[in-house]
């Protein structure tokens, strides 16, 4: 383990070295990317990987090189339990990446039914001791982590800090208190190594666009400020043919990388546009159209963009995602022109 000391420089240097990825200038507005600009790529998985292992045979399987891991976490029912997940960060750590926590308050019960957890909890204490809890011991970190509290709030799907039948007009503000006051709490414990991200969904739903009445559920109206958010983040998918409207309600097809974030991009660009912005997850089927060539032009886009990072969701679940590089892919080569190795101030643990 470093010293404070060893942290404060890492930091230092980690901060210089986002502000260099993003273009910042000097009257802080973004500039736009000339030519391509490297990026980093990582995965996110389910489960709470424990060994650096599982790191290196996602590298092996994607054959790009691993520098951030995204993974998910649930809030316990009780606030008094803790679940801090240290050994997945101490793998992740080891094997040399950067972790970011997707932090979902939301529980299942013993039947395996979901349960959002109310605003009014989490803001009037009941979860104080587990905030403030989970957040000493990331303090605790000789290294940052980036929390993605409560992603894809724009979902109604997420309904954060409400059932289903309340998202609406007041969700916004609901989860802009939400996140203001989790970030508080970490303030309050001195945990300066957490980087919170907030990440909306490349598409909304109800999507403004379409549906009448539906302003209030732009990507941006949840932004909780400047003050509260050291990252931005977007997620979406290209779902291909994967979704019938016969059997799951509506019709998927194959949509780029541009097509699928260029709205959400544009939007967290008026947020902020020097920020780091990073895809914290993505992915495309298999099967439906060419994924090889699919792969190289979403990176080719996000270096275009002046992206940071992209997140492959290296899972099988409602497709098959997972990528696979193989003699007959053309991804990988191409790819690795415009990512980084991984991070240069951490040392690997693994040979």
């Amino acid at each position: 383990m470093r010293g404070k000391l060893d942290l404060l420089r890492w930091a230092a240097a980690f901060l210089v070295l986002f502000a260099v990825l993003a273009g910042c200038s000097g009257t802080g507005q973004k500039v736009e990317a000339q030519n391509a600009q490297q990026l980093y790529f990582g995965v996110a998985l389910e489960g709470l990987p424990s060994k650096p292992e599982v790191f290196k045979d996602k590298e092996r399987q994607t054959g790009l090189p691993v520098s951030m891991v995204n993974f998910f976490l649930q809030w316990p029912e009780d606030p008094e339990a803790m679940n801090f997940p240290g050994r997945t960060l101490e793998a992740v750590h080891s094997f040399g990446a950067m972790a970011v926590l997707t932090w979902e308050p939301m529980y299942y019960d013993r039947h395996g039914q979901e349960h959002m957890i109310p605003a009014s909890e989490i803001l009037q204490g009941r979860y104080d001791d587990y905030i403030q809890g989970f957040a000493s011991r990331i303090r605790e970190l000789d290294y940052p982590v980036i929390i993605r509290f409560a992603h894809e709030m724009n979902l109604e799907r997420y309904h954060w800090g409400g059932s289903r039948k309340e998202y609406g007009p007041e969700s916004p503000g609901r989860y802009q208190d939400m996140f203001r006051y989790v970030v508080k709490r970490f303030r309050d414990a001195e945990a300066e190594n957490a980087m919170f991200a907030f990440c909306p969904n490349a598409e909304s739903v109800p999507s403004p666009k379409g549906e009448e009445g539906a302003q209030w559920n732009r990507a941006e109206n949840y932004y909780p400020g400047d003050e509260y958010v050291e990252v931005l983040g977007m997620d979406g998918y290209n779902w291909g043919r994967t979704y019938t409207l016969e059997e799951h309600g509506w019709q998927s097809r194959w949509q780029s990388f541009e097509e699928i974030f260029e709205q959400v991009y544009q939007e967290l660009r008026s947020i902020s546009r020097y920020k780091p912005l990073f895809v914290f997850e993505t992915a495309a089927p298999q099967e439906g159209g060419d994924r090889d060539g699919w792969v190289q032009r979403a990176f080719e886009t996000a270096s275009r963009w002046g992206l940071d990072g992209i997140m492959w969701f290296q899972v099988d679940k409602e497709a098959d995602w997972s990528l696979a590089a193989g003699e007959e892919c053309q991804y990988p080569g191409e790819v690795r022109r415009l990512v980084f190795s991984p991070l240069p101030e951490f040392q690997r643990g693994q040979p």
